[in-house]
């Protein structure tokens, strides 16, 4: 597939440094975002170790979403669920989330963080 605006835009075999249960949690965050935010999660990204296929026992799974607009509260809500999804599993997430003004800024400014996931990061949604 294309390489895209925040990353590789790729099918599962991009994602081998993912764990089965990571897979797992990210197919379940996924639908319950689909679920409880329709509309509202725009891109779902990840980057760090687990994406440029680095990652060792003790890596955290980062993952980026962008949302369409909300305040700190919404931001606070659409992480939530992949928290409590970890609760019992060895999947550590890390989750940023950004409004799309936001990361609109942070391209503009051309970030660090922005280079960072634009160039390692790849888009599972």
């Amino acid at each position: 597939m294309q390489t895209g605006e925040l990353g590789k835009q790729i099918p599962g075999e991009e994602l081998a440094g993912l764990t089965p249960e990571e897979r797992d949690w990210l197919a379940a965050y996924r639908r319950q975002l689909e679920e409880e935010f329709p509309g509202i999660v725009e891109q779902i990204v990840i980057f760090g170790s687990k994406a440029r296929g680095d990652a060792t026992e003790e890596s955290d799974l980062d993952v980026l979403l962008v949302i369409t607009a909300g305040d700190w509260k919404l931001r606070e809500a659409v992480a939530r669920p992949g928290y409590l999804l970890a609760v019992g599993t060895e999947v550590v997430p890390c989750l940023m989330v950004y409004t799309a003004r936001e990361w609109a800024r942070r391209r503009q400014e051309s970030a660090p963080f922005w280079q960072t996931v634009t160039r390692d990061g790849v888009s599972v949604r």
